[in-house]
């Protein structure tokens, strides 16, 4: 199913981008050759009849210029329209060729996929909202085990930079990596506090990262219980009840104390159908292991609401989230604080699809929802061959009181396309060997 979810959600959303461009187009009077969703080799093509009127008044149905396909790889689309090439195509009248538009209508044309794919965002996050409790913007600190965050402490800013929701603390946990990082946050009483945390490396374990105990854990109802063990008599379903002389951990206090114990052999509690046991366990340090990610010894909570107008402030809320958290990203990339290749193409995507798949509708609804803004927002950047880039041009040609030479433009998109195709194909190489 992963792969039908997967070729949906971007089906949808290269629909709805070019369904934005062709609407824009057919108002304004333009040509168009082609509406195409995805690219590569054509699988269906059709043309559908169109409704006019003669010149007495007479109804008649003609087969519309436009030609529908839909092409073999899901990844893009396109709106192909007279006027955008530099060769001019004379068998297409002038005021049908969109160099003949006004500016307001070629700069609409260009901007529509964006705005399309934004609005889409917003009714699924409005959806999301209706459907279950949100928590809204802000984030507060909850199942603290660090010494100076107390829960209900609201987060602040990390490493100095201001963080007001989930989005953007996340994207601020992500730059140290495994370095230690300083959290301000404000308490109750009004005053701040900075405290230094320590991030701990989790490997695919949902352990210590590069330490193999024998075992795996997941917390349920706020219990850890053992999963796929191979020790002689610890049963998988097992709630571990404490480790050495420590008793009633959680997950994060777990982490903390298996950070201390390192490689060290340590006693294992556990309780299954009323019986207690103890097992003792020799951490063996793996050769390779998955990063799957940082503990840093404490939850997040935010604001909970329900309602229509709770639904519309999250929708809202999250969409301008979004956005805050790509515009930042665009920035650490620039800078350097952020890898290239921490950045997912098509492959990396398809695996979020799997994950969010089985954590339901609303898990996959949600990724729809990001993805939409992603390519909205990407296109929108001043990039040579995406949207942004041909909406800069114009604002060029606005101000400068005449239009860019065309070869000019064209091949500066040339340009652009073959270092995005690289880059496209770099991003897709790292997230092929992540397979690995």
């Amino acid at each position: 199913m992963t792969i039908i979810y997967f070729i949906l959600i971007l089906g949808i959303v290269v629909l709805v981008h070019e369904t934005g461009h062709f609407l824009f187009a057919k108002k304004a009077g333009v040509y168009v050759y082609e509406f195409s969703i995805g690219m590569g080799p054509r699988l269906f093509k059709w043309k559908r009849k169109k409704k006019v009127k003669d010149k007495n008044g007479k109804v008649e149905y003609v087969e519309d210029e436009t030609e529908y396909s839909i092409r073999l790889l899901p990844i893009g689309g396109y709106v192909q329209m007279a006027g955008e090439e530099i060769e001019v195509d004379e068998n297409i009248p002038e005021d049908q060729r969109l160099q003949s538009k006004p500016w307001f209508s070629r700069f609409m044309v260009m901007v529509a996929g964006v705005m399309m794919n934004f609005i889409l965002a917003i009714i699924l996050l409005f959806i999301i909202g209706m459907s279950s409790e949100l928590s809204l913007n802000s984030v507060y600190v909850d199942g603290s085990i660090i010494d100076g965050l107390t829960d209900g402490d609201k987060i602040v800013s990390v490493n100095g930079h201001f963080v007001n929701n989930y989005d953007k603390l996340a994207l601020e946990l992500t730059v140290p990596g495994s370095k230690d990082f300083t959290v301000t946050v404000k308490k109750k009483d009004g005053t701040k506090k900075e405290v230094t945390i320590h991030p701990i490396a989790v490997g695919e374990s949902n352990l210590m990262h590069k330490q193999d105990y024998g075992f795996r854990i997941v917390e349920e109802d706020s219990k850890i219980k053992i999963v796929d063990s191979n020790i002689d008599g610890l049963e998988n379903e097992s709630v571990l009840v404490g480790i050495n002389d420590l008793e009633n951990l959680n997950y994060l206090s777990l982490l903390k104390e298996l950070e201390k114990i390192g490689d060290s052999e340590f006693l294992l509690k556990v309780e299954k159908d009323g019986e207690k046991s103890d097992f003792t366990i020799q951490p063996k340090e793996l050769e390779e292991d998955e990063l799957r990610g940082y503990s840093y010894g404490f939850y997040i909570t935010g604001e909970e609401a329900s309602g229509f107008v709770a639904a519309i402030r999250y929708a809202f809320g999250k969409f301008f989230s979004l956005i805050e958290q790509m515009l930042f990203t665009v920035l650490y990339l620039c800078t350097g604080k952020l890898s290239i290749n921490m950045l997912s193409g098509p492959v990396g995507i398809y695996q979020v699809v799997g994950v969010a798949s089985q954590a339901g509708l609303m898990s996959l609804v949600s990724l729809l929802a990001m993805i939409s803004v992603n390519v909205g927002f990407i296109n929108i950047l001043p990039l040579p061959a995406f949207d942004g880039s041909h909406a800069l041009f114009l604002i060029i040609e606005k101000i400068k009181g005449s239009p860019v030479n065309p070869k000019v433009e064209n091949t500066i998109h040339t340009i652009g396309f073959v270092l995005i195709m690289i880059l496209m194909v770099y991003i897709t190489f790292n997230d092929i060997l992540r397979l690995f």
